[in-house]
């Protein structure tokens, strides 16, 4: 029988320490943080990030 080890990504993972980064990850809506959390991406520039945001929660 195979183990499955799950690992949980933080806002950390995908922002980094980044503070401007960090305040707008808590106003994204909670739909395109999960996204992110389960994807493998991370993100360098709050541009980026917008980006994101916006594209995720519209699917």
């Amino acid at each position: 029988m195979e183990q499955y080890e799950q690992y949980y990504r933080l806002p950390q993972d995908v922002v980094g320490h980044n503070a401007a980064l960090l305040s707008y990850w808590d106003q994204m809506p909670a739909k395109a943080q999960l996204r992110l959390l389960e994807s493998n991406i991370t993100v360098s520039t709050l541009g980026e990030l917008k980006m994101l945001a916006e594209r995720l929660d519209s699917n």
